[in-house]
C-alpha cells in the first residue's frame, strides 16, 4: 500500500533568506573576517517583547474630537400651544369686556386698564408675569401708564416639590446630591414664576445659595411664545395693528426670556461681572462667586451673601424711624454712600465694563456692613458698541453744559438706524423738549421736586417722540433706559440731595485714572515694534472716519426714495388683492358648475358670473378683502416721508 506524503506549508521568505546566505557564505569562504550588512538575521531572533511602562490612565475612545457645547435649546410641542392658546383667549377676553364695562359705566381710563393688565396677568401667573414684567420695559411701544403698573408686579410662585429640586441636582452633579451638600434646606428662600431659590451648606462647610428652574418652564415659555406669534400674526393679518409691527418686538421679548432660561449663561456674566469689579480698583461693589463645578443648564450655585435688600434699606430711610436709623448706624450703613456707590457701578458697567446689569431693581441689590453692594441675578444683560457709548457720554456732558444741540444729535445718534420719516422735523421737536427739561434742570431745587432733577425726563422725551413718529427702539438701549430710570429712582430714594452729573464727573475723574494706568502699562508692554504697529493701526481708523464723514456728507439733501416705495407699495397692495379676488371668482365659477353637474342641471360656463357675484358669501369676501388691504395701504400712508437733512 503506497503511503501519501503530506506536504508541510514552506515559508517562502525564510527559504529565501536561507538560500541567499548560504550563497554568501560559500563567497565569503576566503576570507573569514568578512561581515556582510545586508545579511539579516533570523525573523524569530528580531520578533520578540521589549518591557514598557504601563498606563495609569485607560483612554477614553469616546472622546476623539474637542468638546462642543450645543447651544441651549427648548423643544416646543403644538398641543401644548394649543391648550395654551385658551389661556391666552380668557385673558383677552376678560380684558375686552372689562374695558367694554368701564366704557358703558364712563369710567374707563388708561390707568385703570393698566391696573386691570396687571392684575390680570398676575392672576393668570406662570409665563404672564414675564411677559407683563418684559412688557413693562417696553417705553417705546405701550404707553407710560402701563409701564408704571407693570413695573409693580409681583413674581409669586407656589413652589415646586422639593424631590424635583433634588433630582434636577442629581442630573447637574451626575451623583448624588449627598455627595455635595451636607445640609439642604427643603424650604426655598424665594419661589418666583421662572425658579425656585434654595440655601444650603456644602461639605467643606461653605454656604451656599441654589437656584434651580421650574420643570417645564421651558416647554411652557415656548408654548406662550408660539400662541404670541399666532395672536400678533392674525391681528396684523385683519390691520387690527400694522402689519409687521410685532415682529422685533417679539423676536426681542423670545431672546430675552430665553436668555433668563439659560442658568449657564447667567453664572457667566455674574463671574465677569465679579472678577472685572476687582480689576476696577474699588472694594466696594462685587457678586456673588459662583460654583462651576456644581452649576449648569438647570441648576445654579452660589456664594450665600448676608446683608440687607436695598428695598429694606430703602424702607427705613422713608420711614425714618429711631429704630431703622439704629439698626443702619450697627451695620456702618450710609444710605447717601450707598446712592452713590451704586450710580458709580452703573457709569462703570454702561462705559468700562462689558455689559450692564439690565435689571436693578432693589430686590436684586444687597447692602452689606460699610456700605458695601451686591449685585445678583445676571439673567438680563445689556452692552453697546463704540458709536453709542460715546453718544450716552456726549448725552451727559452736553447736559451738564446746556447744550441742546449736542443733547439732540447724541439722541438721534442712539436711536440709529432710524426708519423713513421726516427727520428734521424729529430734530426740531428733540431741541425743543430738551429745551423744556433744561429750564426744570436749571430751576432751583427749592421750587422742584427731587425726583424732577434726575435723568428720567430726558430719557420719557425721548420715548415719546419716538412714539410720535414711529421709531422703534433697538433692545439694548431699552434695556439701558430701563437700567437707568431704576438706578435714578433708587439713588434719589435713597439721597434727594444727590445731584446725577456731579456724581458723573466725579466717576470721570476716576475713570481717566483708570486709562492712565492702562496706558502707562500698554506702553510698558508694547515698548517695542508692537507699539508702532497700534500706531498704524490707529492712523487706519482715523482715515477709515474720515471716509465715512466724507460719504455721509456727500448725500443729498433731498431723499424721495420714501415717496416712491409709497407707491411701489400702493400699486403692489392692490395687484396682489385683485389678483386674489380673480382667483377666488374663477375658483368660485368652477365650483357652481361642478354642484350643476353634479345634480345634472346644464351647465352655464362663464354664465355662472352672476351667481357667484349674487351670493352673500362672495360679496362678504369682497367687503373684508378691501378693508384689509385699505388699511393696509393707509398705515404706509400715514408714514412720513423721509426727508434727510445736512443739519441732522
Amino acid at each position: 500500500m503506497r503511503t501519501q506524503t503530506r506536504l508541510r506549508p514552506v515559508n517562502i521568505r525564510s527559504a529565501v533568506f536561507d538560500a541567499v546566505n548560504t550563497w554568501r557564505r560559500t563567497r565569503a569562504s576566503a576570507d573569514e573576517q568578512f561581515v556582510d550588512p545586508t545579511v539579516y538575521p533570523p525573523a524569530e531572533s528580531v520578533l520578540h517583547s521589549i518591557p514598557r511602562r504601563e498606563q495609569l490612565i485607560a483612554p477614553d475612545g469616546r472622546r476623539q474630537w474637542l468638546p462642543y457645547v450645543e447651544p441651549l435649546t427648548f423643544k416646543n410641542s403644538l398641543w401644548q400651544s394649543f391648550i395654551r392658546l385658551f389661556a391666552w383667549l380668557r385673558l383677552i377676553s376678560t380684558l375686552v369686556f372689562g374695558v367694554f364695562f368701564d366704557r358703558l359705566l364712563q369710567r374707563d381710563s388708561v390707568e385703570r386698564q393698566a391696573v386691570r393688565l396687571r392684575m390680570a396677568l398676575e392672576k393668570a401667573g406662570g409665563t404672564f408675569v414675564k411677559f407683563g414684567q418684559q412688557i413693562a420695559m417696553r417705553i417705546d411701544l405701550v404707553p407710560w401708564a402701563y409701564c408704571i403698573e407693570l413695573s409693580k408686579m409681583l413674581d409669586r410662585m407656589p413652589p415646586f416639590p422639593t424631590e424635583k429640586a433634588l433630582a434636577a441636582i442629581e442630573r447637574t452633579i451626575q451623583r448624588p446630591w449627598q455627595d455635595v451638600f451636607a445640609v439642604f434646606d427643603p424650604k426655598p428662600v424665594g419661589s418666583a414664576s421662572l425658579a425656585c431659590v434654595y440655601q444650603a451648606i456644602l461639605k467643606d462647610g461653605t454656604k451656599v445659595v441654589v437656584k434651580i428652574r421650574r420643570p417645564g418652564i421651558a416647554e411652557l415659555f415656548k408654548a406662550d411664545l408660539q400662541v404670541l406669534d399666532w395672536i400678533s400674526m392674525f391681528a396684523e393679518f385683519l390691520t387690527v395693528i400694522r402689519p409687521g409691527f410685532t415682529q422685533n418686538f417679539r423676536s426681542e421679548l423670545r431672546d430675552v426670556l430665553l436668555e433668563e432660561l439659560d442658568f449657564r449663561r447667567e453664572g457667566r456674566f455674574q463671574d465677569i461681572f465679579r472678577r472685572n469689579a476687582t480689576k476696577s480698583g474699588q472694594t466696594f461693589f462685587t457678586a456673588p462667586k459662583v460654583y462651576f463645578e456644581f452649576s449648569g443648564d438647570d441648576v445654579l450655585v452660589q456664594e450665600f451673601v448676608t446683608g440687607l435688600w436695598l428695598w429694606e434699606v430703602i424702607a427705613l430711610v422713608e420711614q425714618n424711624t429711631s429704630d431703622g436709623r439704629a439698626m443702619l448706624r450697627e451695620m456702618n450703613i450710609d444710605p447717601a454712600l450707598v446712592a452713590r456707590r451704586i450710580l458709580w457701578t452703573n457709569f462703570w458697567s454702561c462705559e468700562e465694563h462689558l455689559f450692564f446689569h439690565a435689571d436693578p431693581h432693589p430686590a436684586n441689590i444687597l447692602v452689606g456692613p460699610n456700605s458695601e453692594v451686591t449685585f445678583i441675578d445676571f439673567g438680563s444683560c445689556g452692552s453697546f458698541n463704540n458709536q453709542q457709548l460715546v453718544a450716552l457720554e456726549q448725552m451727559v456732558l452736553s447736559m451738564k453744559s446746556q447744550d441742546v444741540e449736542s443733547m439732540t444729535r447724541a439722541a438721534m445718534s442712539l436711536m440709529e438706524p432710524l426708519p423713513p420719516i421726516d427727520v428734521s422735523a424729529m430734530v426740531k421737536q428733540v431741541e425743543h423738549e430738551y429745551m423744556r427739561v433744561l429750564h426744570t434742570f436749571n430751576t432751583p431745587a427749592e421750587y422742584t421736586q427731587y425726583w424732577e432733577r434726575t435723568s428720567a425726563r430726558q430719557w420719557l422725551v425721548l420715548m415719546r417722540i419716538a412714539q410720535g413718529f414711529n421709531v422703534p427702539m433697538n433692545l439694548h438701549m431699552l434695556r439701558m433706559i430701563r437700567a437707568t430710570l431704576l438706578y435714578d429712582s433708587i439713588v434719589v430714594r435713597l439721597d434727594h440731595e444727590l445731584d446725577r452729573y456731579h456724581e458723573y464727573m466725579e466717576y470721570m475723574k476716576d475713570r481717566a485714572q483708570l486709562v492712565k494706568q492702562r496706558w502707562r502699562v500698554k506702553l510698558r508692554e508694547n515698548a517695542g515694534d508692537g507699539f508702532f504697529l497700534q500706531l498704524e493701526e490707529m492712523s487706519k481708523s482715523v482715515n477709515d472716519l474720515m471716509i465715512r464723514a466724507q460719504t455721509m456728507l456727500g448725500k443729498p439733501i433731498l431723499n424721495f426714495s420714501s415717496t416712491v416705495d409709497k407707491s411701489i407699495f400702493t400699486f403692489t397692495v392692490l395687484s396682489r388683492m385683485a389678483g386674489r379676488i380673480l382667483i377666488v371668482t374663477i375658483l368660485s365659477m368652477v365650483f357652481v358648475n361642478i354642484v350643476l353637474y353634479a345634480r345634472g342641471e346644464p351647465l352655464l360656463y362663464f354664465n355662472t358670473l352672476g351667481l357667484v357675484v349674487q351670493n352673500i358669501f362672495y360679496q362678504l369676501f369682497l367687503v373684508i378683502t378691501t378693508i384689509f388691504n385699505v388699511r393696509h395701504i393707509l398705515f404706509r400712508l400715514s408714514d412720513r416721508d423721509a426727508i434727510h437733512s445736512r443739519s441732522s
